[in-house]
C-alpha cells in the first residue's frame, strides 16, 4: 500500500533556494506551468518527471509533463496515455481525487501519496510503464486549488538516481503547500487571461454592430483601449509601430464622432 498524508503549511524554518523561488515565481505568466514547478522542485530533491494531471468527477486528463533532464524523452504523455487507459481504476490517487474535489477550494491543504515500486498493486502497471521506463516511485502531491477539479503533481525519478528516500518524501511535503498556492495563482491568471479573449471578443462584435464604418484594425485599437492598454501593448500585439496605432485611434475617433478614451468607454458601456 502507498503511504499517505495531509500537509497545509511548510514546517518552520523550511528554507528556499532564492534562485529557485524566482523560477517559481514565474509560474503564473507560463502557458505550461510544468517546467517551472519543476525547476523548484529540484532545488530540494531530484525529480526527473512530472505529469500534472487535473481530474474532474475522479477522470484523469493530463494537462502538462516534462523532464527536468535533457538527456532523458520526455515520456510523460505516453506513459499516462497507458496509465488512464488501463490502469488508473487501481491507482489510490483516483480515489483520494474523488474526495478532494469535495473540499473546498483553497483550503490550502494537500494530499502526499507515496508509491514505492513495491507498492504498485498491479503487476502490469508496474511492469509496463514503471519497470519498462526504468521509474523508481512515484510522489503525487494531490490538491483541490478551484472548486470541484483536483489536480495531481506527479513526480518520478529514473532509475540511475534510485527510489525516493523518507527523508525526501518528507522535503516534497514540506514544499507541496508552496507549489499548491502557486499552481493556484497561475490557474486564476490563466482565467483572467480567457476572461480578457472573452471580453475583447465581445466588444470587437459590438462594435461592429454599433459602428461598421470601422475597419477591423481600427476596431482593434478601440477594443485595446476599452480594455485600458497602453498605445505601445497594443502596437505590440497588433505588430506594428505606436504611430499606426496613433493614427488608427485618430480614424476611429473621426467615424466615431469622439475625441476621448473617456468617450469610447461611455460608447461600449
Amino acid at each position: 500500500m502507498p503511504s499517505t498524508w495531509t500537509v497545509r503549511t511548510p514546517p518552520p524554518g523550511h528554507q528556499v533556494d532564492a534562485g529557485a523561488l524566482d523560477a517559481l515565481l514565474d509560474v503564473p505568466t507560463s502557458q505550461a506551468p510544468g517546467r517551472g514547478l519543476l525547476s523548484f522542485i529540484n532545488a530540494h530533491v531530484q525529480v526527473d518527471y512530472l505529469s500534472l494531471v487535473e481530474y474532474t468527477d475522479a477522470v484523469p486528463s493530463q494537462v502538462d509533463g516534462c523532464t527536468h533532464r535533457p538527456d532523458l524523452p520526455n515520456i510523460t504523455a505516453q506513459c499516462f496515455a497507458r496509465y488512464k487507459r488501463q490502469y488508473s481504476q487501481f491507482d489510490e490517487v483516483t480515489r483520494l481525487a474523488g474526495h478532494v474535489q469535495r473540499e473546498v477550494a483553497g483550503n490550502g491543504s494537500v494530499t502526499v501519496v507515496h508509491y514505492a515500486v513495491d507498492d504498485i498493486p498491479d503487476i502490469r502497471w508496474r511492469q509496463e510503464i514503471f519497470e519498462s521506463s526504468r521509474l523508481t516511485g512515484r510522489v503525487t502531491l494531490l490538491y483541490a486549488p478551484v472548486a470541484r477539479t483536483a489536480y495531481a503533481l506527479n513526480l518520478y525519478r529514473d532509475e540511475s538516481f534510485g527510489p525516493f528516500g523518507s527523508d525526501e518524501v518528507v522535503l516534497l511535503a514540506g514544499i507541496a503547500p508552496l507549489l499548491r498556492k502557486v499552481h493556484s495563482n497561475a490557474l486564476l491568471a490563466q482565467r483572467e487571461r480567457l476572461h480578457a479573449d472573452v471580453r475583447s471578443s465581445l466588444l470587437d462584435r459590438q462594435f461592429a454592430q454599433r459602428a461598421p464604418r470601422l475597419s477591423q484594425r481600427e476596431r482593434e485599437v478601440c477594443v485595446g483601449m476599452v480594455n485600458g492598454e497602453p498605445l505601445h501593448a497594443i502596437a505590440d500585439r497588433m505588430g506594428v509601430a505606436p504611430s499606426t496605432v496613433q493614427t488608427l485611434r485618430k480614424r476611429a475617433y473621426l467615424k466615431l464622432g469622439i475625441h476621448s478614451r473617456q468617450q469610447l468607454v461611455q460608447l461600449a458601456g
